[in-house]
């Protein structure tokens, strides 16, 4: 609890933190040599300009962050024998790292160059997520929610429920984030499945490590493209609700009821299913998985969620904007940006040196509403979160 009151973040094995821990116990000269540490977007506008900056969303994820004092935290460092001064400071979304100093083909000498901030937190601002009431949904191989809040939640609460709470990409706030390890990437794996033992692509995509997932997730642009071409065939005639209770945790969950050990689980399978309809109760289950988050989120902030924006691979799955709108209880609208964390970050770089609120919002539709199939997903609801509340507590 003391960490997360520092970070907003529970420990976590991928943050640097516990890498450079690991190095310090194991390769204690590494860490000793060290001049600075980067992270990849830190590095690669270090190589544009020559000057190391990076984003408070992103320096909040090393776990080493103070998101209270907005700062590097000295106890944190010290632990893996290192010093703020070795890490970036931190510079505002808008503010450039600095200007061009090499040679880019294309691009003008000493065109400022911006470090964005974190992928879910560009894309949520860009999509116009900027205040409690609006909820973003980053769809990709995994998913996250994320609910700006007007405070922080008590410590004991975000760990209880795995969720973090990261700096507002403004820096006026917080942002809670609720994430879903596989959602495309469960899509993925019940695809790789399907498709014979010897192509190398399958095999990548049934990686239960979720290793050869696409990084932009179901309908991506990542590994395994080509196989989403199948996908409208597959689910022609399926007919929803499908009637099976999916849960979606092929490599554990994460919030909101944290349970390392979790896995898949679908439930009133019959003799009638076809595997279309087990992509479909996929889907399903991230849809369903996702309404149990943002009910939790806006209880945490206080703040009765007005609409759900959703962004990422996933909405050019039409079945898929079906289910998610019959399951939401409040409006999805759907950003049909090609990319629009890439797009968020070009529209946020266009305002170099000026005000983060002038960012233009990237367009959005509302997903149409079904009253009926909205109506007959409710009882599958209750027994969704029946059946993980049930597990949950043994």
């Amino acid at each position: 609890a003391v960490v997360y009151a520092r970070t907003g973040r529970w420990v976590d094995g991928k943050a640097p933190l516990a890498k450079w821990l690991w190095l310090r116990a194991h390769e204690p000269g590494v860490p000793a040599a060290m001049r600075w540490w980067a992270s990849v977007p830190d590095a690669v506008a270090y190589a544009l300009t020559g000057v190391l900056r990076t984003h408070e969303t992103l320096a909040a994820r090393t776990l080493a962050y103070d998101v209270v004092r907005g700062d590097y935290d000295d106890d944190l460092l010290a632990l893996a024998g290192l010093r703020p001064e070795q890490l970036p400071p931190t510079v505002p979304a808008v503010e450039p790292v600095g200007g061009l100093t090499v040679k880019v083909s294309g691009v003008a000498a000493g065109i400022p160059v911006v470090i964005a901030g974190h992928d879910h937190a560009v894309g949520a601002w860009a999509s116009g997520v900027r205040r409690p009431g609006h909820v973003a949904d980053s769809m990709g191989t995994a998913e996250a929610v994320l609910a700006p809040a007007a405070h922080r939640p008590d410590p004991r609460i975000g760990l209880a429920l795995g969720i973090t709470a990261d700096p507002s990409l403004d820096g006026t706030g917080t942002v809670l984030v609720g994430g879903l390890p596989t959602s495309g990437g469960m899509l993925d794996w019940l695809l790789g499945l399907s498709a014979t033992p010897d192509d190398p692509q399958a095999r990548a995509m049934a990686d239960p490590a979720g290793r050869g997932s696409g990084e932009r997730g179901a309908g991506g642009k990542g590994a395994g493209r080509d196989r989403y071409a199948a996908l409208p065939g597959l689910l022609d005639g399926v007919r929803l609700p499908t009637g099976i209770i999916a849960e979606p945790y092929l490599r554990g969950r994460v919030a909101p009821a944290p349970d390392r050990e979790r896995r898949v689980t679908m439930s009133g399978i019959g003799p009638g299913n076809t595997f279309g309809d087990l992509l479909a109760a996929a889907m399903e289950g991230t849809c369903l998985h996702t309404r149990w988050t943002v009910a939790e989120l806006a209880a945490v902030t206080g703040a009765a969620p007005e609409r759900l924006v959703v962004f990422g691979g996933q909405v050019r799955i039409p079945l898929w904007m079906r289910v998610k709108a019959a399951v939401s209880p409040v409006p999805v609208e759907v950003v049909r940006a090609d990319d629009a964390v890439c797009a968020g970050a070009a529209l946020i770089a266009g305002q170099a040196g000026g005000s983060l609120g002038d960012v233009p919002v990237l367009p959005r539709e509302p997903q149409p509403y079904e009253p009926g199939l909205a109506a007959a997903y409710l009882p599958l609801y209750e027994r969704f979160l029946a059946s993980a509340r049930r597990r949950e507590h043994g």
